[in-house]
């Protein structure tokens, strides 16, 4: 009779597949509600499923899980907090939480999947994608607290401003689409930098996003167990080769 996996046993063969549908919630979910009240309630339930998502993801390194979850201790009272608190200081704080947690999520579901060894090749693809949208939703991030600290950081063709209680800002979509223009270098020009910093952040974005698709695509395509079959495959047939010229 064939056993039945737990949920449990099924979560630990796929780390990375509850993390990346958290991230899409956030990124395509919490978007299109955030010109209302109840768009800050999504955003807010949004990340903290990526805190506890990132967590699961995490469990395997004692060291990173435990940091993580100091973090994550922190970023879901304030991520709540300011739903109902018009506090600057509050949505700054929520900014460079979101940044840290991210950043050093995306960094160690990348170290997992270059050791793919210890996942499935299947979870590895899922891990790299889940990375690439995670560097995307932290410079988005990035660049709204950018606008946070210079309102006058970036240039709009066509800027949209929202307010939700929590003070007048551009809107969480607008710069999640400019990160992505910026992580793929399309490049529009509809939302250009306008400081030194803006700048910094935009070539440092287009130039990770870059060397990310060249570097880590072809070592997952290298991993690929049908590249491998064929690999040993003619392997053995050289082998063979060079045996029968023998």
């Amino acid at each position: 009779m064939e056993h039945r996996k737990t949920w449990r046993q099924r979560a630990a063969e796929q780390p990375f597949t509850v993390l990346l549908a958290t991230v899409i919630l956030v990124l395509i979910g919490a978007t299109q509600m955030e010109a209302t009240r109840f768009g800050n309630i999504v955003f807010a339930g949004a990340m903290t499923c990526v805190y506890l998502a990132g967590l699961f993801a995490h469990r395997n390194n004692r060291y990173v899980f435990h940091v993580a979850v100091l973090i994550a201790v922190l970023a879901i009272p304030v991520s709540w907090s300011v739903i109902f608190a018009e506090s600057p200081s509050l949505n700054i704080s929520q900014a460079i939480i979101i940044i840290v947690f991210c950043g050093m999520t995306a960094g160690m579901v990348l170290l997992a999947v270059v050791r793919f060894s210890r996942i499935q090749t299947s979870q590895a693809i899922v891990g790299a994608v889940c990375v690439y949208l995670l560097i995307g939703l932290t410079w988005a991030i990035i660049y709204q607290l950018i606008e946070m600290l210079d309102p006058d950081a970036f240039a709009f063709a066509a800027r949209r401003v929202v307010d939700t209680g929590n003070g007048p800002h551009t809107s969480f979509s607008q710069m999640t689409y400019f990160s992505f223009v910026t992580l793929s270098t399309l490049g529009y020009g509809d939302i250009t930098p306008r400081t030194t910093t803006a700048e910094t952040a935009c070539w440092i974005e287009a130039t990770i996003g870059q060397l990310y698709l060249a570097i880590l695509v072809a070592r997952l395509v290298g991993i690929m167990p049908g590249r491998h079959g064929v690999e040993e495959k003619r392997e053995e047939d050289s082998s063979s080769d060079q045996v029968s010229t023998g």
